[in-house]
């Protein structure tokens, strides 16, 4: 007897995601308890696995024979064996012999999937008669013989016995499975969870042909029994039961586990449905991963033909379940079971963002303030990185928010009564207010760590030597721009004066004779130029206000041997050249007349004794710190400041300190102004 059908053609629709590669051994293991169960006098009940390496294996620089790949698994059990009855079961594609235990009647096609090759022998008894089956079973051959059984004689060994070898496991599969044998028996127990959960599992050893050998069920009750609780769920009149465990080991995640008929089918990672429950729990110096498995007939009925994925519809059809439906009961029950230990983690995580926020990133304040469920979307454990990043993620969430209120009152605004209009709107305006204080407290965030780096800066570096004045430039503002391509928030010339973050336009490092609102042609470079006005775009304006030149030299640079290398000499000749030239108008047109234009003339470097000694030649005035110089000189008409870079920083920071203090030291009066108090 043979199959008719197109056993080839039959193979390659069966779909076996790699991902899945025992699934082949975890059906024959099944089969076989099953079989057992079916076996009325099995007095030892026993299924025997041995995992078949190559032997051919390298040795390592400690002299010890690395593991291979398994090549092939041999199942052994005592269970009723291939009777009549279970022979022609198996020749029958689909059967439904067993359909109640949830065999779908497909699973030795699954062998031929991952395998090359299947040999089995059954020695059994039938009408108080002993028999001994043998056949092989591939797609070259299908079936061997019909005539594969025969009656044993009274010197035959009778002892009721099945083996079934799985030769040639495919490479594409072979490969995805892991080298240890205790990886192995963490995979059979986790796919056939419920077995071991209830009485009567019959004893599972698996070994190699190494000398290897452990007993699954020991292991289960070491690993796995004493942190077994459960739970019944109801869900629309359909009963379900959730395992739940807390394993030491024996687990690499916290998961979910859907079961048919015995069996696990289907895992989820609850990091995503729980973002506390990303690392292991920690409790009495122990540490946990909370492992759950569910079962229920409704699953039993939806598991697919291959037994590894189920049907759910998720429609609202009357008495069906959807898959999210079961996830959402499944996780309640499972944080449920969880509370104290999601409470202690969730707590550790909220003083964690907590103390991020307020020593280093005090600008998410007030989303923290604003919006509770931050905190539970944040992940645990995460890098002082990647926790900044979770955290603008849901600042940007607050803000696109915040533009739907904007868009809903819009929408609404003729629709809707005087008093719900005005309560709409209170609210957006209250949003835009804390998402505005938000945004300063990070631009004040931002203007501390500048300072910082600045002070960096100028430190002595690695090598022994200053910073280049390159460096310093660049904190300042970067170097070989122009205004049109720059963002403003990427300039930092609050550092020299605030007043200077509001100019029209601005050259940095760019020669003249490439400076839009200069005709001349000079390659001089100033380090940073300023025109208060948008000359080369605004024909409306008729004079310049205002010229502010910024020079600078590298920190503790003293070598200013001639007047070409004096900084003072340098800004005023600056001053010289942009007034012979011609500044021009967006039309073309000539500014005319330069002498009424203002212009101001910092020098920004060391206060060394050259430096000093040339401000006094100009006749500067030494200002009341001492850390600087001032005065106008009247043949150019300029206005100078020489400023030390320690008087640069003291300032800036003189400036600041009151928004400093503000945002990290707030008071509770302060608080009074700024989003929820609480009022316990």
């Amino acid at each position: 007897m043979n199959f008719t059908m197109n056993l080839t053609g039959q193979i390659n629709q069966i779909k076996l995601p790699k991902s899945k590669a025992l699934w082949p051994l975890f059906e024959t293991i099944v089969n076989s308890i099953q079989s057992i169960e079916d076996t009325k006098n099995c007095f030892e009940p026993m299924v025997i696995i041995k995992a078949i390496r190559d032997l051919n294996g390298q040795i390592n620089i400690d002299g010890d024979e690395e593991k291979t790949h398994f090549e092939e698994f041999i199942i052994i059990d005592n269970g009723e064996g291939f009777t009549e009855r279970n022979y022609k079961s198996f020749l029958e594609a689909y059967s439904t012999y067993k359909v109640k235990k949830g065999c779908k009647g497909i699973g030795r096609f699954l062998w031929l999937k991952a395998f090359s090759k299947v040999e089995i022998k059954s020695v059994y008894i039938e009408d108080n008669i002993w028999y001994k089956r043998e056949f092989s079973f591939s797609l070259k051959n299908s079936i061997e013989p019909e005539n594969n059984k025969k009656q044993l004689s009274d010197l035959d060994e009778k002892k009721q016995i099945t083996e079934i070898k799985l030769i040639g496991f495919k490479s594409e599969y072979r490969d995805e499975v892991a080298l240890s044998l205790e990886s192995l028996v963490k995979k059979i127990i986790e796919h056939c969870i419920p077995y071991f959960i209830i009485e009567g599992c019959p004893v599972i050893t698996l070994e190699d042909n190494l000398g290897e050998k452990i007993n699954i069920n020991q292991y289960y009750k070491e690993k796995y029994n004493d942190v077994l609780h459960q739970d019944k769920i109801l869900i629309k009149n359909k009963e379900f039961i959730l395992y739940h465990m807390m394993l030491e080991s024996g687990a690499d995640k916290h998961e979910l586990h859907l079961c048919a008929n015995n069996r696990e089918v289907k895992s989820y990672d609850l990091s995503t449905k729980i973002p506390n429950l990303t690392k292991k729990i920690v409790s009495d110096n122990q540490s946990y991963y909370y492992v759950a498995y569910m079962s229920g007939g409704y699953l039993d009925d939806l598991v697919n033909t291959e037994r590894y994925e189920f049907e759910f519809v998720d429609l609202p059809i009357v008495d069906t379940i959807s898959e999210k439906e079961i996830l959402e009961h499944a996780v309640e029950y499972i944080k449920s079971y969880l509370i104290d230990d999601l409470e202690k983690i969730k707590d550790d995580k909220q003083k964690r963002i907590d103390e991020f926020v307020k020593n280093k990133k005090p600008q998410y304040r007030y989303l923290l303030n604003q919006r509770d469920d931050v905190y539970d979307k944040i992940p645990v454990g995460l890098s002082d990185e990647k926790l900044d990043l979770e955290l603008y993620k849901q600042e940007q969430e607050w803000e696109l928010d915040i533009a739907k209120q904007k868009c809903k009152i819009e929408e609404r605004k003729n629709t809707m009564d005087s008093y719900d209009y005005m309560e709409l709107f209170n609210e957006y305006c209250s949003s835009i207010t804390q998402l505005s204080q938000a945004s300063l407290a990070e631009y004040i965030v931002r203007r501390k760590s500048v300072i910082e780096l600045l002070e960096k800066s100028l430190e002595i570096n690695v090598d022994g030597n200053y910073n280049k004045e390159s460096q310093v430039h660049s904190i300042i503002c970067p170097m070989k721009i122009t205004s049109d391509n720059v963002r403003c928030e990427d300039m930092n010339l609050w550092l020299i004066d605030d007043r200077l973050a509001y100019h029209q336009f601005l050259a940095s490092d760019i020669p003249m004779k490439k400076i839009p609102v200069i005709d001349r042609d000079s390659l001089k470079r100033m380090d940073i130029a300023i025109f208060n006005k948008a000359i080369s775009f605004s024909s409306d304006i008729d004079n310049i206000n205002s010229v502010t030149i910024v020079e600078l030299k590298k920190p503790q640079r003293n070598d200013y041997d001639s007047d070409d290398n004096n900084p003072i000499n340098q800004v005023l000749e600056y001053v010289a050249d942009i007034k012979s030239g011609k500044m021009k108008k967006s039309n073309g047109r000539d500014f005319g007349y330069m002498n009424n234009v203002a212009f101001y003339c910092y020098v920004i470097a060391d206060m060394t004794e050259k430096l000093v000694k040339d401000s006094e030649n100009a006749g500067l005035i030494r200002t009341p710190d001492g850390e600087g110089f001032f005065g106008y000189n009247s043949s150019r008409g300029a206005y100078i400041e020489v400023i030390s870079y320690n008087k640069l920083v003291k300032d800036a920071k003189k400036r600041n300190e009151v928004l400093f203090e503000k945002l990290f030291n707030p008071k509770s009066k302060d608080l009074l102004y700024f989003g929820k108090v609480d009022n316990n």
